[in-house]
């Protein structure tokens, strides 16, 4: 079918109204020159070549980058736990894993630095395609010249256009329409029942003109393409939000406060008298205030004044005040800034707006997390697809964490461990020791945390124990003090978990027996301990 050249570059009114934000955005997260092209305006009445100065000298502290990236290590800390079942065996699959792309690219590393791209963005794309080669291909030739589905990362600027119908069974949106525009400039377009690769011709001095390329006939019978949200958007849950929508826009602004610094340190802390240039043979006196000479003692090599002007003084101040200013919003709009701190110590923010603060980061992580394993679960279905495996999919299972409990482990168990001495009741204290232990050991198996918790119900709790114990030191008021396990006749006894150990036996089976009576030797418990006295 023939396409003219303005048909061919038609975008969907969404990324018309969204490219100059997704520009911005990718800009941000690259950081560097490009970015300072963008964020760095030229100023009223500034000369064309000092603002080109200040572009050759301005400077970009990458938050954007910072950002994306520290949300990436929660998510992906926890590696993602997967059950192929048959698929593991699968030689293609196998060859798929290791290089998804044709690239060399893990498949794993790819979907992480997928989200990476899709929290940059708000959203991204995958396409799951496969080398079409010669009829009646054969397994064995597959496998040698190693041809099997693959995945291609597409960012929202590349994504041209789109349009979906309504499955008039379930009214799920089904993909119908899809352009895409390659990295070689050629438009890729897709439907459910072929697929035409396009692009855009000189014809000698007249007008530009669209060429089909090639084309073929898409035996899936969908479009194989995944979309990969960051955050969904209710309104347009397509293209998501974006991580740093509002980070980008402060990154800019303290580009561009750190450059109006650098003017002041130039023309206020070292100014210099601007005049126009005398015509030839003419001249005229010129008084210099004393701010322009800035005087030292040669004999001194110390006296060389390397400070600024008072003058200059406070508005360079005021800027770095304002620069940490919108540093601490960066991570407070992230819900990051009490992981890493980043407040100064004048600024103690109460323990329920830190809780808020992590129980936000944590629900961002945990959408993230969904989203990720829902996209790779479609591009497997999609893989399994061009391999005519669909069966094998049902018994596919991809899980990852939904618990990210961001904050200060090391404060809470600290926490903990006071609260046990306030509060010394047995119960108490192995309610905090469950907790502890699920949090600390969260990658556990289910089987071996079950045998922990059991064991927490019967081991003893002298570690534990606080000032505000009574244990077995001595009687209250009597000024006296015991020796561990000494008894009312001045005997003393062997812990219980100590005289389990010599006999073999764990302490469970142990305090069992103390329980029921049935301990073969005599024992006491004093205070939060048993102790048992063997015959000497």
């Amino acid at each position: 079918m023939a396409m003219t050249k303005k048909e061919l570059e038609a975008k969907h009114e969404l990324y018309t109204k969204h490219i100059a934000d997704w520009e911005f955005y990718g800009a941000g997260y690259n950081g560097g020159k490009e970015f300072i092209d963008v964020a760095l305006h030229k100023m009223p009445r500034e000369s064309t070549e000092n603002y080109k100065t200040r572009k050759e000298d301005a400077i970009c502290l990458n938050y954007c980058t910072i950002i994306v990236d520290i949300f990436s290590f929660y998510l992906t800390e926890k590696g993602a736990k997967r059950d192929m079942g048959e698929l593991t065996k699968d030689e293609f699959w196998q060859m798929f894993v290791a290089d998804c792309d044709l690239y060399n690219t893990n498949f794993d590393f790819y979907m992480n630095e997928a989200q990476k791209i899709a929290a940059t963005y708000g959203s991204a794309g995958l396409l799951v395609d496969k080398s079409i080669g010669k009829k009646g291909r054969t397994r064995k030739e597959e496998i040698e010249k190693r041809i099997y589905p693959y995945i291609a990362l597409y960012t929202l600027p590349n994504i041209w256009d789109w349009k979906f119908r309504r499955d008039p069974e379930t009214n799920r949106p089904i993909l119908t329409y899809l352009k895409l525009k390659e990295q070689d400039g050629t438009i890729l377009i897709w439907t459910e029942k072929l697929w035409e690769r396009w692009q855009i011709n000189k014809n000698g001095n007249g007008p530009e003109e669209a060429k089909l390329v090639s084309q073929g006939k898409n035996s899936l019978g969908e479009i194989p393409f995944v979309w990969l949200p960051n955050i969904r958007n209710p309104l347009n849950p397509i293209i998501g939000i974006s991580d740093i929508k509002e980070v980008s826009l402060i990154t800019a602004s303290i580009m561009r406060d750190i450059s109006c610094g650098d003017e002041v340190i130039k023309y206020a802390g070292f100014p210099m008298l601007l005049k126009p240039m005398e015509p030839e043979g003419e001249s005229s006196d010129d008084i210099v205030g004393v701010t322009a000479v800035l005087e030292f003692d040669p004999e001194n090599p110390n006296a060389k004044p390397a400070w600024l002007e008072s003058e200059i003084e406070e508005p360079i101040n005021a800027i770095l005040e304002w620069l940490n200013r919108k540093i601490i919003e960066i991570y407070q709009i992230s819900h990051l800034s009490g992981v890493h701190a980043h407040e100064k110590s004048d600024q103690v923010r109460s323990g329920v707006a830190m809780r808020y603060e992590f129980q936000q980061l944590g629900r961002v992580l945990a959408k993230k997390s969904e989203n990720l394993t829902e996209a790779e679960l479609n591009v497997i279905r999609l893989w399994l697809k061009w391999q005519k495996m669909e069966k094998v999919f049902k018994k596919i299972t991809i899980t990852r964490s939904t618990d990210f409990s961001v904050d200060d482990l090391s404060e809470d168990l600290n926490n903990q461990l006071t609260a046990t001495k306030i509060v010394p009741t047995e119960k108490f204290r192995r309610a905090i020791a469950k907790q502890v232990a699920r949090r600390v050991l969260r990658d556990v198996k289910d089987e071996e945390m079950k045998e922990i918790i059991d064991e927490i119900e019967t081991v003893e709790f002298s570690m534990f124990q606080g000032g505000g114990d009574q244990g077995d030191g001595g009687q209250e008021g009597s000024g006296e003090k015991k020796k561990p396990g000494e008894d009312k006749t001045g005997r003393t006894g062997m812990l219980l978990a100590d005289w389990a150990k010599q006999q073999g036996i764990t302490y469970g089976d142990a305090y069992e027996q103390f329980k029921k009576g049935t301990l073969p030797i005599e024992s006491q418990e004093i205070g939060k301990r048993i102790y048992v006295y063997p015959s000497y």
